[in-house]
């Protein structure tokens, strides 16, 4: 069979599980899952309104069903391992009861590599879309989850839902929105000071555009944090503009270096080291 008939087909099946009923669509998904030869299983929980998938001895929930499909169709672990290879984690050494501060936190993925490897860090998510907060609260139950946005103020704004494609933003997406609504938000130097934070060895920046802003509030306390990885991609506004140069610049400014650049057409995420961390120990 050519390329161009797989993709074809498998385009033909992605609509098909698209439009199909929400138990139907995880019942077409395993089939293909087990005819690929995945020990991978989706299913959805009528009561939660919610989707899981299991595989690799692990669980995850998911709100939006073609999201979750293609993120997860290599497993949990494999995901885990590709958004961390994304923001160059190999280079850290992580140790348990460490502070791992999650910006965009999404369904959890970063501390699902963090179960990956074994690690009990001190776990901390921020994630202000409602429906991926409900799978937070079940894929890192324990840990200190934030339903709120970091910010460059503490206070209120505008938040624009777009979950399908994993664009919400407090910034109006390219994509479009599919609700506006009105969420709180927090500087990180104001967290991190009223919860007496004082080490934190990686806080990963992930917020569709948003970037700048979050690192703006964060000065105060830039000098708690080892390792920053963020998310520099096309996705700030309409313009769709890369925010990667603007936060390499500020972090430049402030005593980190770059430590890995992972780059395409489609994404740009730094690993910065704070050059003078050990020495403020």
């Amino acid at each position: 069979m050519s390329k161009k008939i797989k993709i074809f087909f498998f385009k033909i099946f992605q609509i098909l599980l698209k439009i199909s009923p929400s138990k139907i669509s995880c019942d077409l998904n395993n089939f293909r899952q087990k005819f690929m030869g995945r020990d991978i299983v989706f299913f959805y929980d009528k009561n939660l309104k919610l989707y899981k998938v299991k595989s690799d001895n692990a669980t995850m929930y998911f709100s939006n069903k073609m999201r979750g499909f293609n993120t997860y169709a290599y497993g949990i672990k494999k995901r885990a391992i590709s958004l961390a290879e994304t923001y160059s984690l190999d280079k850290l050494k992580i140790y348990n009861d460490e502070v791992v501060i999650d910006c965009g936190a999404n369904f959890g993925d970063l501390y699902a590599w963090i179960l990956a490897k074994k690690l009990n860090v001190n776990y901390i998510a921020f994630e202000p879309s409602p429906r991926e907060f409900e799978c937070i609260k079940l894929n890192c139950a324990g840990k200190k989850i934030n339903n709120i946005a970091l910010s460059d103020t503490t206070g209120q704004t505008d938040f624009y839902l777009q979950s399908s494609s994993g664009d919400s933003s407090i910034i109006e997406p390219a994509s479009g929105f599919t609700k506006k609504i009105e969420i709180a938000t927090i500087k990180l130097e104001d967290y991190v000071i009223n919860n007496d934070i004082e080490k934190i060895k990686f806080f990963k920046l992930e917020a569709e555009g948003y970037e700048p802003e979050i690192l703006e509030g964060s000065k105060k306390i830039l000098n708690r944090i080892e390792y920053i990885g963020v998310d520099g991609s096309p996705e700030r506004g309409k313009k769709k503009e890369w925010t990667i140069e603007i936060v390499k610049k500020f972090l430049l400014r402030n005593g980190f270096e770059l430590i890995d650049i992972k780059s395409n057409n489609f994404y740009s995420k730094g690993l910065f080291k704070n050059k003078i961390y050990n020495e403020k120990k």
